[in-house]
């Protein structure tokens, strides 16, 4: 498991933030115990998500796959369909979110949002 506490407030955030965007959030009651903290809906889309706070500045796909390396292979554990994809959303010291797509061999920007956080 990765260091620290989980992320509380951020995932409060971060499940605002998804129902403001139209997405349907599902908490799991054992959120503390499994790799993701929740899932979203949208149409035809189910996502797993793990939120993560960062100390710096650094968003581009590089220094996230550093940087949260334990939280991406943890997510790539996850034996699930491939229908179902799985989500690292990142908030920065600037609240601003940072959503991903992690793939079996990469991840990929699917959101960036630079203002403050909800």
């Amino acid at each position: 498991m990765t260091r620290g506490r989980s992320p509380l407030i951020a995932i409060g955030e971060a499940k605002r933030r998804a129902q403001a965007q139209g997405l349907t959030v599902c908490a799991p009651e054992l959120a503390g115990d499994l790799v993701f903290h929740f899932v979203t809906c949208e149409q035809d889309r189910i996502s797993l998500v793990r939120v993560r706070r960062l100390k710096y500045h650094w968003y581009d796909t590089a220094a996230i796959e550093h940087s949260c390396r334990e939280d991406i292979a943890m997510m790539r554990a996850l034996a699930v369909p491939q229908e179902i994809a799985r989500e690292l959303w990142v908030r920065g010291p600037d609240r601003a979110w940072h959503r991903y797509c992690v793939l079996p061999e990469s991840i990929e920007v699917i959101e960036r949002d630079d203002g403050p956080g909800l």
